[in-house]
């Protein structure tokens, strides 16, 4: 049986990272927790952080880099990143780790991490160079897609098809023009180049449906802005509206935000694909 799968460790603003494993090539996508919380995460869902083979960074703010410097010194696990995503590692370091460990990656431009194909795509985000990921094994593809200010066509074009995806749904509208944050906050994140709101999530979310994705988790929750539940309920019914029927033609779960997700596995197409 194949052994893929997609664990989100740790999910929103407070820290963000993601185990992917395929057979026996495992990758971190971000590192925005300390050491300590990551190293306890994958211990929790039974891996070791030493078997890690690649770590990929989709962007420089610290939610999802600030556990980077420590991580990587103490695991010596090769990084991959934009060139500007690095300007902003190498300014947020306090300690040089080994520079063979660095690498430069090119939105647009696969890259191959042992029988694993990597497609870095880029992502309208306030963080220059920033980035999401689509990788692909076998018949198999596993997609992450946050920290987005709309659903770009070059988001778009990287993750039709993809069987699985870490999309974000970062906040609800009403919550966040009736809430905490000032008003330029406000701004940033409802912007162009700021976060997706739950309803163009839902909107993607069915646009990708149609185009053959059937393994949904929501990632990046606003702690002040949003909710699972309020999340959830609008993706949701965005679906029921286009006749998709949830753990039949889709799956569809949340990503927890300080502690491990179930995960979600792929099968063959000889078995039942499924969340577990």
């Amino acid at each position: 049986m194949n052994n893929i799968q997609m664990v989100p460790l740790y999910s929103g603003s407070s820290g963000n990272a993601v185990f992917l494993q395929f057979d026996g090539t495992r990758v971190l996508v971000d590192v925005g927790c300390s050491t300590k919380s990551i190293v306890s995460a994958l211990e929790q869902i039974g891996q070791n952080p030493s078997a890690i083979d690649a770590i990929f960074i989709t962007h420089d703010h610290s939610d999802h880099m600030k556990g980077l410097d420590v991580f990587v010194r103490k695991f010596g696990i090769p990084i991959y990143a934009t060139e500007i995503t690095w300007k902003g590692i190498y300014a947020a370091q306090k300690k040089q780790h080994p520079v063979e460990l660095d690498h430069v990656i090119i939105p647009g431009k696969a890259i191959k991490i042992g029988p694993v194909m990597v497609l870095p795509f880029s992502t309208p985000h306030d963080a220059a160079g920033s980035v999401g990921f689509r990788y692909a094994y076998k018949d198999h593809s596993i997609a992450i897609a946050t920290d987005m200010g709309h659903f770009s066509d070059s988001v778009r074009e990287a993750l039709i098809g993809c069987e699985a995806i870490l999309i974000e749904a970062n906040y609800d509208h009403d919550m966040l023009w009736n809430g905490p944050y000032p008003w330029p906050l406000k701004k940033r994140v409802d912007g162009l180049d700021g976060h997706l709101c739950n309803t163009d999530c839902a909107k993607a979310v069915c646009y990708l449906f149609l185009s053959g994705t059937k393994h949904f988790v929501l990632g990046h929750l606003s702690q002040e802005n949003n909710s699972p539940i309020t999340a959830e309920k609008e993706i949701v019914g965005a679906l029921n509206a286009i006749s998709a029927v949830r753990d039949e033609q889709y799956f569809l779960s949340v990503a927890n935000r300080y502690y491990p997700s179930e995960p979600v596995i792929l099968f063959s197409e000889r078995s039942t694909a499924g969340l577990l």
